[in-house]
């Protein structure tokens, strides 16, 4: 009896001090660095009504979760050991071999392994897109560009993990460049080959621990550009490495985004050379043009040169380390996030640049350049035969999405008998028609009854034109609190609605998108103002 007393009195000690050191530790021992891309709960408002318990009692459950003192330790050491087992512990990363790390964007290096491949209608957009853009760039005096870093898997694919078979041969960023150049459509630069021999010379263009490039990836890609854009006769070529200055990054402000996602990045070695040009540096002038001060900021850079061109590009996060190597070669560089708009044709009218570029991630390319002016007939007879000629040798891909065929006979007698209804948006509707007749549909927005409930979420989308009635089910209960807040109507919130859809055979003609609602009184519905055309 004696025994078990002391056993229960030892073990209840115990939980007490492992308590006390997880809510003391903070106190006295650092916190791992950990980087969650999540805003944590804030402290919830005190209820003022009885309806008000159960919203505030989910609120307190957060916030004590997320501000748990001990918390950043434990999210730190779990995923350090799952780390060691190759196991992570974070959906935005992926564990290789050896420690090293990987980004996910939810494809599971889908760019790399050509996964899912692209269909016509994809490709027919993207060429299109490209085609227009430089034609509007050409019209103005400037040259266009994209440029796109590789990304980290194909560099290193001996630390990718093993179900991964990366690079594949024919991932977009291979395609895509060769189309544009077989349809003369425009200059897309992959990279990859430059990188890829300075990785072969013994160069640590990656790190373990970063999603970007380091100093020596960058200046290989640096060198690429620069000798395209002198082959093109618009630049000088590239300086050597000794004009710039390398640096070892050393401490916590390192580059290591993959390691602060799982919070390991205080139990890692990190290894980032950085290359600096102190005195371009010295010299350039930044200006803000809008209202953000970070490097997303919308800037101009006034480098010091005299007689070298006007740059203006459109970039992300790997052109950090590629912007002070290009500054000694223009003049004046623009710079805009992608977030703000992968195409600026209004800075292009307002600064005049001699040379565009486009830089984008190779996750990106298939589908960050969005979208661009229309281009001109002799560029869509181009991208024609290319694909045309195309598709004889590869059978057409056929997409894993959702089909949109013709509406059933009760579907028909819904959306006859449906309301009109304003208290909706159709605010994206597009159609990307393929060379073979085929077709994508993307549609998004919002439809709600705006009442005191939900009454379904059940949903239809339906296309017309050109004799046909096209129709599938959608699920139209996706989160907009903004809807919730703007109407002051709780049930707001469960409106959105986002569908892509293939269509194996889609007639000439213009057509209109409507969504659809089960509602208390019936079917609500509206039409979007958007006119979709089929050539």
């Amino acid at each position: 009896m004696l025994a078990s007393r002391t056993h229960w009195r030892l073990l209840t000690a115990t939980i007490v001090l492992l308590m006390a050191a997880l809510f003391l530790a903070p106190g006295w021992l650092h916190a791992p660095d950990i980087q969650e891309n999540r805003v944590l709960a804030v402290k919830p408002p005190l209820p003022r009504t009885p309806a008000d318990i159960h919203a505030f009692r989910k609120g307190v459950d957060s916030y004590v979760s997320d501000h748990f003192p001990a918390r950043p330790f434990l999210i730190a050491g779990l995923n350090r050991l799952r780390m060691l087992v190759g196991v992570s512990g974070s959906s935005r990363v992926i564990v290789g071999r050896d420690g090293w790390l990987f980004y996910d964007d939810d494809s599971h290096m889908g760019p790399a392994r050509g996964d899912p491949p692209l269909t016509s209608p994809q490709l027919r957009t993207w060429m299109e897109t490209v085609a227009g853009r430089t034609e509007y760039a050409h019209a103005r005096g400037a040259a266009y560009l994209i440029v796109t870093p590789p990304a980290k898997e194909t560099i290193y694919p001996q630390y990718a993990p093993r179900w991964a078979h990366v690079p594949a041969p024919e991932r977009p960023a291979i395609l895509l460049p060769r189309l544009a150049r077989v349809a003369d459509i425009g200059e897309v630069l992959y990279l990859y080959p430059a990188v890829a021999e300075a990785t072969r010379r013994g160069e640590k263009t990656y790190s373990r621990h970063d999603t970007h490039w380091t100093g020596y990836g960058a200046y290989a890609g640096y060198v690429a550009l620069m000798r395209r854009l002198q082959a093109l006769g618009l630049t000088e070529g590239p300086l050597p490495l000794s004009a710039f200055r390398i640096t070892a990054l050393e401490g916590r402000g390192e580059p290591r985004d993959l390691a602060l996602m799982l919070g390991v990045a205080s139990f890692v070695d990190l290894d980032y050379p950085g290359i600096d040009n102190p005195a371009g540096e010295a010299r350039m002038k930044v200006t803000y043009l809008d209202a953000k001060t970070d490097w997303t900021g919308l800037q101009m850079v006034d480098t010091g040169e005299v007689g070298k061109p006007v740059l203006l590009m459109t970039r992300d996060s790997f052109s950090n380390e590629l912007l002070p190597l290009l500054l000694p070669h223009f003049s004046r560089i623009i710079l805009s996030h992608n977030q703000d708009g992968f195409w600026r044709g209004d800075l292009i009218d307002r600064y005049k640049p001699d040379i565009v570029i486009s830089e984008v991630i190779e996750a990106g390319l298939r589908v960050g350049v969005g979208d661009g002016p229309t281009p001109s007939a002799a560029a869509v007879a181009r991208i024609d035969a290319v694909l045309g000629a195309q598709a004889k040798v590869q059978p057409p891909v056929v997409p894993a999405m959702p089909s949109l065929p013709p509406a059933t006979s009760a579907m028909r007698a819904v959306m006859a008998q449906a309301q009109v209804t304003p208290n909706c948006n159709l605010e994206v509707a597009t159609l990307q028609p393929g060379q073979g007749g085929e077709a994508i549909v993307t549609l998004s927005g919002w439809i709600s009854e705006l009442g005191p409930r939900v009454t379904a979420e059940e949903g239809l989308i339906a296309l017309r034109g050109a004799g046909l009635e096209l129709a599938s089910p959608i699920k139209v209960n996706g989160q907009r609190p903004d809807v919730a807040a703007y109407f002051k109507v709780a049930s707001g919130e469960h409106s959105g609605f986002l569908g892509t859809y293939f269509i194996r055979q889609l007639p000439p003609g213009a057509y209109a998108a409507t969504v659809y609602r089960r509602a208390p009184g019936g079917w609500i519905g509206c039409t979007g103002k958007q006119r979709l055309i089929a050539r």
